[in-house]
């Protein structure tokens, strides 16, 4: 009996030793594992003063910032601190307080920093846009055409409320478009991404030249009795600020829709083209002319997502036609192009022609 007890109390022994092992082995692995996956990376937060970055600071992805890493960059010399954003237009939805907000990603932050003295803007503010029912017709994108004293309709007045606080009502459409320039030029333009506050049930990014969210176009949506405040620090372009507030219904009647001429093509008809290959567009390229034909073409080398627009002339003068997305219809040339509901888009990098066909006003496009 003893002898088959120490037998038992061997293989017993033998087995915890064997299970210890095994468990050790399990306990090994688990623990590497955790290593792994336990530990949250690092994130990096860079802190902006419009496009001067200020610094950056690091924190566990999930965990807050300490105030100490970015308290510093809150202090601009002759400015008060009044948030940080995730916008550079210091959209309000897009406002955090690092107090109690974390990260899981790197991000950039803009601070918004309020002048504590603000230069007097004597610059004139202007609505410029296009409609097919409001006055914005009138206007045609600042068209030059436009006399000094018709353009009064559509100038900001300041409201003596704030300093460089400039306002307009007016009513507007759906498929109207503007953005915001002064002194009648698109130097400076103020589009939908200067919105501090926009219900996009009511407007929306409508793109446009500049290739940016300051400089899109604001299209709208809805019809409407608008409000549309500015704010300016001439020193700090940063801190421009747009407001549009919808009233309520239109108040007036829609204008009277004006009846175009159609454009007849002559010899003396030239086809121009410009593009966001230029970041301000001032790059206008001449289109050739098909001999004996009234198709004028161009072949351009061509950035992914760059943007382009083709303008008639006639006998060197700007005939005001332009010709963009709608002009495309050609399924084969759609199908090269991105949708914006404004400029013919191309998508991808390429070598692409052009072909423009002045009697139908119509673009194609090959790559």
């Amino acid at each position: 009996m003893k002898k088959q007890f120490k037998k038992v109390l061997s293989m017993t022994v033998a087995s915890v030793l064997l299970l210890a092992a095994l468990s050790g082995c399990g306990k090994a692995e688990t623990s590497a594992d955790a290593g792994k996956t336990g530990d949250a990376a690092e994130i990096t937060v860079t802190f902006m003063n419009g496009e001067e970055q200020l610094g950056t600071a690091t924190a566990k992805a999930g965990e807050l910032l300490a105030e100490a890493d970015y308290a510093a960059y809150e202090k601009v010399e002759e400015a008060e601190f009044q948030g940080w954003f995730e916008t550079p237009s210091f959209l309000e939805s897009s406002r955090k307080d690092l107090k109690t907000t974390a990260f899981d990603a790197d991000t950039t932050l803009y601070g918004s920093f309020k002048s504590a003295v603000v230069e007097a803007d004597t610059r004139v503010w202007y609505i410029a846009g296009t409609s097919d029912k409001g006055i914005l017709q009138n206007s045609n994108w600042a068209n030059d055409s436009v006399e000094e004293a018709a353009r009064e309709q559509f100038c900001l007045q300041e409201t003596g409320k704030a300093p460089n606080e400039f306002e307009i009502t007016l009513d507007l459409y759906a498929g109207d478009q503007f953005q915001i320039i002064h002194d009648w030029s698109f130097d400076g333009q103020k589009g939908f991404g200067c919105f501090t506050e926009i219900d996009e049930t009511q407007m929306e990014n409508g793109g446009g030249l500049g290739g940016t969210a300051t400089t899109s176009n604001v299209n709208v949506i809805m019809d409407g009795n608008y409000t549309i405040t500015l704010t300016t620090d001439p020193k700090n372009e940063a801190m421009d600020t747009l407001v549009v507030t919808r009233n309520g219904d239109t108040v007036n009647a829609p204008v009277e829709v004006k009846e175009e001429e159609a454009y007849v093509v002559s010899d003396t008809t030239q086809l121009m083209v410009k593009g966001s290959w230029v970041a301000d567009w001032s790059d206008v390229k001449e289109l050739t002319r098909e001999e004996g034909t009234n198709l004028f073409t161009i072949t351009m080398e061509l950035e992914a997502d760059t943007e382009l627009c083709f303008m008639v002339y006639d006998n060197g003068e700007n005939t005001d036609l332009v010709l963009k997305e709608g002009n495309v219809t050609e399924e084969a040339s759609l199908a090269l192009m991105k949708s914006n509901g404004n400029n013919i888009q191309v998508a991808e990098a390429g070598t692409y022609t052009f072909t423009v066909d002045a009697d139908s006003m119509s673009v194609t496009l090959t790559k």
